[in-house]
């Protein structure tokens, strides 16, 4: 069930460090081994640890988040099954999101004696839903989020990988300086006033503006502009 444990936790970190230093990575995808997206931290590890006044699978999800969420690459969130708890959270901290038929997202810490995901859970649904989703373990299925317009789409699971490397190869082909800032900005903006995000995004703006790609890729539109406005009339 792809349950979250110390060693998984800190594997997960490691790797996006790695895909952020590599630049031969534009853009990746996080997807579940399985039929199963995440069940979340690993109960039996949390309470091992617990027990014995040890740091367990949970002290790590706040590394996990950071790198999630301020990294440099786009994430996009195959979620193939249940998301459930800190998956829920893994899926939620992605950029873009698309579910299989089937899959299911839930916070069923109220049931084990933990707490955690709401936050994430915000980010992506509205107060009520949230609410009672850590009150009474309530799931949505990939159907539902369809429906709120909290993924991009919900598919059979056999197109659920392919869709996703669409977006994928979409985003790979976009300039990467471009891509690195608007990340950086998403990642900042959402919790900022209006007045405070658009100042933000706009000297963003300004730094991508002043690189040399930035300003081919401005003279090309243009150009094509010009020449499209300045071609014939089809009834001269």
């Amino acid at each position: 069930m792809n349950a979250l444990d110390m060693p998984t936790i800190q594997a997960l970190i490691d790797t996006l460090h790695r895909i952020d230093s590599d630049d031969s990575v534009k853009v990746a995808i996080v997807t579940g081994a399985g039929r199963c997206f995440s069940a979340g931290v690993d109960l039996k590890a949390q309470l091992t640890a617990l027990e014995a006044g040890l740091p367990g699978p949970m002290d790590l999800g706040v590394a996990l988040y950071e790198a999630m969420l301020h990294g440099r690459k786009p994430l996009i969130a195959a979620i193939n099954g249940p998301a459930l708890g800190a998956g829920l959270g893994i899926a939620a901290s992605c950029n873009i999101l698309l579910a299989a038929h089937g899959a299911v997202v839930g916070l069923p810490e109220i049931d084990v004696g933990a707490l955690g995901g709401a936050r994430h859970a915000m980010r992506l649904l509205g107060h009520s839903t949230v609410n009672r989703m850590l009150l009474t373990g309530y799931r949505l299925t990939a159907e539902a989020l369809a429906q709120r317009g909290v993924i991009e789409a919900c598919l059979p699971p056999d197109e659920l990988l392919p869709a996703a490397q669409a977006i994928a190869l979409d985003i790979a082909s976009k300039d990467p300086e471009a891509i690195a800032l608007a990340r950086q900005c998403l990642a900042a903006v959402e919790t900022l006033p209006v007045l405070d995000g658009y100042a933000f995004e706009s000297r963003l703006g300004r730094q991508l503006g002043e690189t040399s790609a930035a300003q081919a890729s401005m003279r090309n539109f243009l150009s094509r502009r010009t020449a499209f406005r300045a071609r014939p009339d089809p009834g001269d």
